[in-house]
């Protein structure tokens, strides 16, 4: 059974490239379009509201899940 989250955030992850969920358990993926979707999957699972991508430009952009 998935806990509920209320949001989750795609990061990039500068110290190994890539890009991360903060998720449980710790999620990593080698492209944002990889984890953009994991992170949608994983949203939907738990019940989040919302997910915030992170780019590598200190942009966030909000995706407010329905």
């Amino acid at each position: 059974m998935a806990t509920h989250v209320d949001e989750l955030h795609v990061l990039p992850d500068v110290a190994r490239g890539g890009w991360r969920v903060n998720s449980t358990p710790f999620a990593w993926f080698a492209t944002f379009g990889e984890a953009e979707r994991a992170a949608r999957a994983q949203a939907t699972e738990a019940g989040a509201r919302r997910i915030f991508l992170h780019d590598r430009y200190h942009r966030v952009r909000a995706v407010t899940m329905h």
